[in-house]
């Protein structure tokens, strides 16, 4: 039997999932699931509860373990967000939160590096959490200390690997004539692609992006691609999958997917878009803010973020977190309203109150009971994703040939029910793959690592 361990750090829920490669579908076993999210630290910032997470993460490779032998270990994660690393390989201090309200000033940053040169360097969407801006904002005395940044995927594989990995002072002074490096010490090329200071043309870091913003070159990894070794945790190998959570999500699509196949996957964030063989850097791929991003095992994920279940998760909060299953149902027998709000406003990153500001956004009066609410926030996610699969469409010259709904969210028929009800006309397939796709692409790639399959396509028609 070929099983893998699949480590999934979500935005706001860590999960371990034990995946057997040897049957059709692989069958996703979660092990270990831990609900989390940015806490404030003794500074004010909003910053990831680092120690806690590799923890957690910890426990659940033990219980993997404990259920029988596994081949290979995996880590994805969200995007954007990086820990720094001294000289001996110990983090400097717990990583920021995208959320943080640092930077606020991204705008002048982005007019003084210049927009044009920003997005046909990198194509990346302008947004406010991008790498680049969190950077240009980060304490420069921490930056000085710093050997090695290293996303959040593989600042986790670093954890779990990196205590072989020895000291990264060598690393760092070796500058543009970086090896591989260190197990442990790597990056990975869909988590660099999010941080909008990657050039697309080279599929390597920009040094003129980076300097224009105050940090030196040589504390970036090289950028290892998926399938490469990384390290080990207990004897066991870890390999590079896509280390971006959405592009592990996107390598688990069936078939392979039909051409013309988009893409809607649901999460703390939604992304709405397609695969495509090259990027698009166009000036109507730029005005309409679409990411390029790298595919798992290459090609361009051509994307738009739109703010997710992270919406509903903070009402929950407020609410005293009841189900989700339940606040659906309520939801489904409630007259809809026509209330609805942009759901790709920045405004809804890290307000105080998540319903206030919903409310606020919807015109909604403020004894809205909470079913009515979270229709309200199903209505407008559902009209966001059909806007923009109508940018899509009109900057690919052709519709839909169907519709893709994978993750967590894929679980609720009402929202699915409304995404087709917007985007009319292409069929929806609806929890491609899995609800737990992240974690099986993550471990298809795996399993390409250790030879189960040739490649994507052979390990996509196992999904099947």
């Amino acid at each position: 039997m070929t099983v893998v361990l699949a480590v999934d750090l979500g935005a706001s829920s860590v999960r371990v999932c034990r995946v057997d490669l040897d049957v059709t579908p692989p069958t996703v076993e979660v092990v270990h699931r831990y609900g989390h999210g940015p806490v404030r630290w003794s500074d004010g910032s909003l910053r990831w509860d680092w120690a806690r997470l590799v923890a957690e993460v910890e426990q659940g490779l033990a219980a993997g373990v404990e259920r029988g032998p596994v081949a290979s270990i995996g880590v994805d994660g969200w995007g954007v967000d990086y820990g720094l690393l001294d000289a001996g390989g110990r983090l400097l201090a717990p990583p920021y939160s995208y959320r943080d309200d640092r930077t606020a000033a991204w705008q002048d940053v982005a007019d003084r590096i210049g927009r044009d040169v920003l997005y046909r360097t990198t194509g990346i969407q302008a947004m406010g959490i991008n790498t680049v801006f969190q950077l240009a904002a980060h304490p420069p005395e921490e930056l000085r200390h710093a050997a090695r940044l290293l996303m959040i995927p593989e600042l986790m594989v670093h954890a779990l690997a990196g205590a072989a990995a020895g000291s990264l002072g060598k690393a760092r002074s070796l500058g543009k004539a970086r090896s591989l490096g260190d197990a442990g010490s790597l990056g990975e090329a869909t988590s660099a692609s999010t941080t909008a200071l990657v050039d697309l043309a080279t599929g390597d870091w920009s040094e003129p992006l980076v300097k224009s913003i105050g940090v030196d070159p040589a504390i970036l990894p090289p950028i290892g691609t998926a399938t490469t070794a990384a390290g080990a945790w207990r004897g066991i190998p870890i390999h590079l999958v896509g280390g971006h959570d959405t592009a592990s999500a996107i390598a688990a699509l069936p078939g392979p997917p039909a051409r013309g196949a988009v893409f809607v996957s649901t999460g703390t964030w939604i992304l709405v878009g397609c695969e495509r063989p090259a990027p698009d850097t166009s000036d109507a791929a730029r005005e309409a803010n679409f990411s390029n991003e790298r595919g798992a095992l290459g090609g361009t994920r051509f994307l738009k973020n739109i703010n997710g279940m992270w919406l509903l998760d903070q009402c929950r909060a407020g609410w005293g977190n009841p189900s989700v299953p339940d606040l659906v149902e309520a939801a489904s027998a409630s007259a809809a309203t026509g209330a609805t709000f942009d759901a790709t406003d920045a405004r809804f990153l890290a307000p105080d109150d998540m319903e206030a500001e919903i409310r606020a956004a919807a015109g909604l009066p403020s004894a809205t009971p909470p079913a009515d609410v979270v229709r309200c926030i199903l209505e407008s996610l559902a009209a966001a994703v059909a806007r923009v699969m109508g940018e899509l469409t009109a900057l690919r010259g052709e519709p839909p040939s169907e519709v893709h709904v994978l993750g967590g969210a894929s679980r609720i028929d009402l929202l699915n029910r409304l995404i087709s009800e917007r985007c009319g006309g292409a069929p929806l397939v609806i929890g491609s793959g899995s609800t737990e796709a992240t974690a099986l692409g993550n471990a298809l790639v795996q399993g390409i690592a250790i030879g189960r399959w040739s490649d994507l396509s052979q390990a996509r028609a196992a999904l099947v």
